[in-house]
């Protein structure tokens, strides 16, 4: 209750506020539960979500290490047929991609840079490439020239042997034509952490 002035007398009187009565125990309670059950829900879709991914990733991006490497026959931009095959006994990083990527432009200087330095080491590298126009491949190379192997793939052939869904993708394969890593997106190889990693490869 709170006094005010009558507007008459100035006398102070009781004026009636009314406010609201207080929620039912039972309805504070069913809202709290209400935010449980929804806290709860968000973490089952979040947990459920983490383990669709970890297991797509295992199947995507691990797929393949420890088995045989996939047999293609491709041709180079010069028309001769080249296999996988006929490198068996050497170690081989298999790197698909495609001319318009730009992360597969920036790799291609750390494969510059690793084939001069393991030309002498047996390693082959062998860039494959995706592009639907073997011209456009051609023109890419010849205003970025390669040392290594360039192979063009215009059917998709190989990289649909290999499960390529995302560029660039690279294998390495050791002498006995089994795939010992698989790595997904553009990586350093001139990296200290990829020179170990090479290093055990071509023992």
């Amino acid at each position: 209750m709170a006094d005010a002035p009558d507007s008459k007398s100035g006398v102070l009187r009781d004026v009636g506020v009314q406010l609201p009565p207080p929620a039912p125990l039972y309805k504070i309670r069913g809202e709290e539960m209400n935010k449980q059950r929804l806290v709860l829900t968000l973490i089952c879709i979040t947990l459920s979500f983490t383990v669709f991914l970890t297991a797509f990733e295992s199947n995507v991006f691990a797929g393949m290490v420890g088995e045989s490497a996939p047999e293609f026959r491709l041709k180079d931009l010069k028309g001769n047929e080249v296999s996988l095959s006929s490198f068996k006994g050497k170690p081989v990083l298999l790197n698909f991609w495609m001319t318009w990527c730009h992360f597969c432009k920036k790799e291609r200087k750390e494969l510059d840079a690793l084939y001069k330095a393991y030309k002498d080491k047996d390693l082959v590298i062998i860039a494959v490439a995706l592009d639907k126009s073997k011209r456009v491949v051609k023109n890419f190379i010849k205003n970025h020239p390669a040392e290594y192997i360039v192979l063009s793939d215009t059917e998709m052939t190989a990289g649909r042997m290999y499960g390529v869904r995302g560029y660039p993708t690279t294998f390495l394969i050791d002498r006995d034509g089994i795939v010992k890593y698989k790595f997904s997106g553009a990586r350093a190889w001139s990296s200290s952490v990829s020179g170990d990693i090479i290093d055990k490869l071509i023992k």
